[in-house]
């Protein structure tokens, strides 16, 4: 991968004199952006471009250059990297389209563009990219121009599934004071994908912090454990987020796992800063790029009482604390100016205070005395004030960098002010209080998360770890279901198994009443859809009448199930199933309306922890039931902890099942019963 952002010597394929030609830009950018190694061009007809000559062949250029950048058509991208193959170059970047994102016919050439590479150990970036940058060395790929003065240097790295979107974090990251190292546009990803240049980053010196924009994500699981593997921040922006499963979903579980919620869950999960857009992710690298925020501890300072409630509003959704001022810290204060100029309140409101000095030693006495995790400075002035402005955010940058303690400066001012104001320094420079509030919140989830060692997946619950194969194939039935469930630990409903009527009502008598009675059959799916439920028979006569209604419905070969009914207790739903992006999730939720209706509902990446079973269940909004209403006693909690941790074992052990349901897993004060389950195997 270092030749890909070290390289010594890069040739340009594809260059021309002709004013119009892309391939040209890039020799241009190589040179405005300082690139000392070695440069040859490629074209069809010679000439020269930037002072470097246009060969007409790869063969008239040295053998074993580090690097080839390829905007040609796409049909002549197949032979050009097979001539890059015979000269020795193991390192492409291919910037055309008209492959696999554009036709059929496309697809089929990007398929020979991969034998080819395969054939000699080529590895490549793109194609359909804009391509790679690294400010480091001057590496500027991209076939846009791009001008030096519009960029930053700093810590951090971007990966995005698109051209247009790289150039745009290029330039908003160099904007708000973060900076960039090294950017790459991956394109459709056909040989090297997102995991390939996480996995190099995040072992790069120079960077940082990682940001990246997926529209699709080729290894879920990969880049999970990058990511709980990581001592540099995560931050990613998902698009495409709509595409939920267009097969027809036989369980609940893969009906409510559209992909967009099982890819929030995860991230979360493997401690992955996801932003809802270009603002939200510029704003999380903002604040990851001040000293770190090791805690809920915020005071609020502002020139505009408005202001400081809109910041207090932002704080407390975002779960930071506003600890009150100490009379000590007061009194010290208050000797800087007159006692009755402002209250001494967090937030604190300067009011008509204009001395701007005195803003600075307010927010140094803050640091000092108060230790908070963090500072929120919001500096509203206007023209006539420009210089005292801009003397508060100097004081602020040194104030940050004498303490190492952070704080956010948000600038509020005429025109393009704070633009100003952050090219005179490094600290990044807010200019809204919500993304300031965010950023500092992400920071300080990143921290928490830092700095609590990963735990391993919970296995006190292991059931057997049998192969795959012993499931049969298709749709389980309820008994096959809950007997699977039990080989794990999860506890079952008594139950029996009959052929007919009298069979039913002697498995009655066995276990007692009342009792439920349900049709068995991979035929049947959903069983109330049929008249294949009956709850609460409580006498010989009922369980013989509805075993006869039952059986007269259902299709030949079906049997019956007689379970012992249990009262009291909360429904809740378990479940699970086999993700395409990352392979097997667990489910949680309320079961009834709760699930059909609301779908309140918690994932996870299977193998679970105890730390995410307990987090599932907290983040289901109807959970508060568990702890017990209106003098009903509170669920056992262990019970529900020990079920998912068992359901997560089961679906690791069998990846061949594609779904599974237990609904409902009855939550009793003193333990948890499953009473229905349905899976289907492949």
């Amino acid at each position: 991968m270092d030749r890909f952002f070290y390289p010594e010597s890069i040739v340009v394929i594809g260059v021309s004199e002709k004013p119009d030609n892309l391939a040209r830009n890039i020799l241009a950018n190589l040179r405005a952006f300082g690139y000392r190694g070695d440069l040859y061009a490629v074209g069809r007809q010679a000439g020269e471009v930037e002072g470097i000559p246009i060969a007409t062949s790869l063969d008239r250029l040295p053998d074993g250059i580090d690097l080839a950048v390829i905007l040609t058509p796409a049909p002549t991208v197949p032979d050009l990297v097979e001539a890059c193959g015979r000269k020795g170059i193991r390192r492409v970047v291919i910037e055309s389209g008209g492959f696999g994102e554009f036709s059929e016919e496309g697809r089929r050439l990007e398929e020979r563009l991969l034998e080819v590479a395969r054939r000699w150990g080529i590895r490549f970036v793109g194609p359909n990219c804009i391509s790679v940058v690294n400010l480091e060395t001057g590496v500027c790929l991209p076939f846009a121009p791009l001008s030096p003065e519009m960029v930053r240097f700093g810590p951090a790295s971007v990966v995005a599934q698109s051209g247009g979107v790289s150039v745009t974090y290029l330039d908003r990251l160099s904007a708000a004071g973060v900076g960039v190292n090294k950017v790459v546009s991956i394109g459709n990803k056909t040989d090297l994908h997102e995991i390939d240049y996480l996995s190099y980053l995040l072992e790069d010196p120079g960077t940082e912090i990682v940001v990246l924009y997926l529209e699709s994500l080729s290894d879920g699981r990969r880049l999970l454990e990058l990511a709980r593997s990581s001592s540099k921040p995560i931050i990613v922006h998902k698009a495409n987020r709509g595409r939920a499963s267009q097969r027809i979903a036989s369980s609940h579980t893969a009906a409510l796992a559209d992909d967009d919620r099982i890819v929030d869950a995860a991230f979360r999960q493997a401690g992955i800063l996801r932003a809802e857009g270009f603002r939200d992710a510029v704003a999380m690298a903002q604040a990851l790029s001040l000293p770190p925020v090791q805690g809920n501890r915020l005071v609020i300072i502002s020139r505009s009482g408005g202001h400081a409630v809109i910041a207090a509003d932002a704080a407390e959704a975002y779960g930071f604390r506003l600890p009150p001022l100490p009379d000590d810290f007061a009194q010290r204060v208050r000797r800087l100016f007159r006692a009755d100029v402002i209250a001494l309140t967090n937030p604190i409101d300067l009011g008509v205070i204009f001395d701007f000095d005195l803003y600075a030693r307010i927010v140094e006495e803050c640091l000092r005395s108060l230790a908070p995790d963090a500072v929120l400075l919001i500096n509203t002035y206007s023209p006539a004030e420009t210089e005292g402005g801009r003397r508060l955010a100097r004081s602020v940058e040194a104030i940050v960098r004498e303490t190492g303690r952070p704080v956010a400066l948000c600038v509020y001012a005429m025109e393009d002010e704070a633009r100003v104001v952050q090219q005179m320094i490094d600290l990044p420079v807010f200019t809204e209080i919500e993304e300031a509030v965010r950023g500092l919140a992400a920071a300080r989830e990143w921290h928490r998360r830092r700095f609590v060692p990963a735990p391993s997946p919970a296995h006190e619950t292991a059931g057997p770890n049998e192969a795959a194969h012993t499931l049969p194939a298709g749709t389980l039935t309820t008994d096959q279901t809950l007997t699977l469930c039990q080989s794990y630990g999860i506890p079952i409903a008594p139950w029996a198994r009959a052929s007919t009527p009298e069979e039913a009502v002697q498995a009655a008598d066995r276990l007692g009443y009342p009792v439920a009675l349900k049709i068995l059959s991979p035929e049947v799916v959903h069983k109330t859809d049929v008249g294949g439920v009956a709850l609460g028979l409580s006498t010989p006569e009922a369980v013989r009448e509805a075993a006869r209604r039952m059986m007269n419905r259902a299709p030949a070969g079906s049997a019956l199930m007689i379970q012992r009914m249990v009262e009291g207790g909360v429904e809740v739903i378990l479940g699970g199933k086999q993700d395409p992006t990352f392979g097997p999730v667990v489910m949680f939720g309320l079961g009834g309306v709760y699930v059909e209706v609301l779908g309140d509902v918690a994932f996870r990446v299977a193998p679970l922890t105890r730390d995410d079973a307990e987090a599932m269940i907290d983040e289901v909004h109807g959970s508060r039931l568990l702890e017990g209403v209106r003098g009903t006693p509170p669920a056992d909690r262990e019970g529900l902890v020990r079920s998912l941790l068992a359901l997560s074992r089961l679906l690791i052990d069998h990846p061949r099942l594609l779904e599974i349901d237990v609904n409902p897993l009855i939550a009793l004060p003193d333990g948890v019963v499953a009473v229905d389950a349905r899976a289907r195997v492949e």
